[in-house]
């Protein structure tokens, strides 16, 4: 049967032949984990496959250290911050409270958990959110102790400042765990 010139172009410029839907997944390029730490931040972040991803290649593409960098990009995450500072018992309840607009970001509204912190940016939870079970149970369980060292918390007003960036070997869940980012 014979088909029109635009047809046969459309068929010439297909990706696959005829029938055949998709095609063979390609590996992400750029650098990769090894599976045994890519599972451990999978699991400490509470991050999928794709997240955890683009943060390494994010990584990868900031001048310096790539796992200094992946460090500090995971940590300076709203969700990894707010379960750091005391308004989460874990990091998936965190991601549970952003996403519903319990947090503001400089007075805006933010319900992204993996939106990045900048230094000087202050976290703070809603006014008519504090008093609600999982912000009070999370704040009374607050030890000063616990904090890490570029975290300013204030729980009396519910706030929270990120000082400066964080460094790998402050992070308390990376403590043990070697990076080892390798270009894949």
């Amino acid at each position: 049967m014979p088909l029109k010139p635009a047809y046969g172009y459309r068929l010439r410029r297909q990706q696959h032949p005829v029938g055949v839907r998709g095609g063979p997944r390609r590996a992400p390029r750029g650098y990769r984990l090894p599976d045994a730490e890519r599972h451990q931040i999978r699991a400490r972040y509470d991050l999928r496959e794709r997240q955890l991803v683009r943060a390494l290649v994010a990584a990868a593409g900031q001048p310096g250290d790539a796992a200094e960098n992946l460090a500090g990009q995971l940590e300076q995450r709203l969700d990894a911050l707010v379960h750091r500072a005391g308004f989460a018992r874990t990091v998936h309840e965190a991601r549970h409270l952003v996403a519903h607009n319990t947090f503001t970001v400089d007075g805006g509204k933010i319900n992204q958990p993996s939106y990045l912190i900048r230094p000087g940016q202050v976290i703070q939870v809603r006014p008519e959110r504090q008093c609600r079970p999982q912000t009070v149970v999370a704040a009374s369980g607050y030890a000063e102790a616990d904090v890490p060292p570029y975290l300013e918390v204030r729980p009396d007003e519910f706030t929270a400042t990120l000082t400066r960036e964080p460094r790998r070997q402050e992070v308390p869940d990376l403590r043990e765990v070697a990076l080892t980012v390798a270009p894949g």
